[in-house]
């Protein structure tokens, strides 16, 4: 698939997907450059390292931000548990970045693939595919798996 049609592909995606799916492709992305920037770190590309880590800062961010903000008033705690965790993660990375500390990063991954895998139980269930309809032509899969 050229880079064009996955871009299109991963816009319509997000655009279509409950906010359960968004909260799982937030765990997925921030693993996935976490996993990149361990990679560069070995490499010894430092401006690579850099740059994936502040993506997988970013993305701990919006999933901090994501939290309800009215649970998080009540004193919910669960909501106050993963603003802590999110927090702490936060931090790790920021500091795993700086001190250039792959045992952070790899952490913070093994804390966030804990929580991707428990989102997927919780939301897989209820997470419906985009209508056809939603999706442009071009990008619909040409096959179609029965069973």
């Amino acid at each position: 698939m050229n880079r064009n049609a996955h871009l299109q592909y991963s816009q319509v995606q997000i655009k279509t997907a409950n906010k359960g799916k968004l909260i799982i492709m937030l765990y997925q992305g921030a693993i996935r450059f976490m996993k990149k920037a361990l990679i560069q770190l070995e490499q010894k590309d430092m401006e690579g390292k850099g740059k994936s880590l502040i993506r997988a800062q970013d993305i701990v961010l919006e999933l901090l931000y994501a939290l309800d903000q009215d649970m998080l008033a009540k004193g919910n705690e669960l909501a106050l548990n993963l603003q802590r965790l999110y927090l702490y993660c936060y931090r790790r990375l920021v500091r795993a970045n700086v001190d250039m500390d792959p045992g952070a990063i790899k952490e913070v991954a093994q804390l966030m693939g804990g929580l991707l895998e428990a989102w997927e139980k919780v939301a897989g269930p209820q997470i419906e595919p985009a209508a056809e309809s939603e999706v442009p032509q071009h990008l619909q899969p040409r096959v179609a798996i029965t069973g």
